[in-house]
């Protein structure tokens, strides 16, 4: 008779999350992840295989909720400009309020694990992408709109912008305030005119 399975897997996933953003893949053992998750060797093994797989399923897990974070921006009846502006609101805030933030799990993968492990540094690229096709859709929007004057091709504002994301959140794991993460994105957005 096949054994019932007797946890939410979303649980460990977030959980999983928590550990591989707090450690980092090398940091985490697989004691770490039975401790916190709860789960037995077994579970681990017969559900995700190894630590491994369970990485790779945690980094999916957690683009998802990032990617729809900006699902919802981008269902707001607003125009592009607003929405980026929204997005790098929310970001700021979200890293002044949690101060302790051990930085983004997919900045923190590409930097750990993309050179080692070609699926890594696919998912981690897969985000990269996403992300910057939704902000190109934001800055086209707002260029239609006359909202904004670009000296660039769309591409490279949404680089530079997914970028200036990535570099807010390191900006956060050295100490810098809600000050200096604001001027950033001030200079970010201004860019667009």
């Amino acid at each position: 008779m096949p054994k019932t399975k007797s946890y939410n897997t979303f649980a460990v996933l977030e959980t999983a999350a928590q550990i591989f953003q707090k450690k980092g893949y090398n940091r985490t053992s697989v004691d770490d992840i039975l401790k916190a998750t709860g789960l037995s060797r077994s579970s681990l093994y017969d559900s995700f295989k190894d630590k491994h797989n369970l990485y790779l399923q945690t980094l999916e897990y957690y683009k998802s909720l990032n990617i729809q974070k900006l699902v919802t921006i981008n269902q707001k009846d607003v125009n592009g400009l607003r929405k980026l502006e929204v997005l790098f609101e929310n970001v700021v805030n979200h890293l002044v309020e949690n101060p302790n933030d051990n930085g983004c799990l997919l900045i923190n993968a590409a930097a750990e694990m993309s050179k080692q492990c070609y699926k890594t540094s696919q998912v981690v690229c897969n985000n990269r992408d996403e992300v910057q096709e939704l902000l190109s859709s934001w800055i086209s929007d707002a260029e239609q709109k006359k909202m904004i004057k670009l000296n660039k091709p769309v591409q490279a504002y949404s680089q530079f912008l997914y970028s200036t994301l990535c570099g807010l959140r390191v900006m956060n794991q050295s100490g810098a305030g809600k000050a200096d993460l604001d001027n950033v994105v001030k200079v970010a957005l201004g860019s667009l005119n």
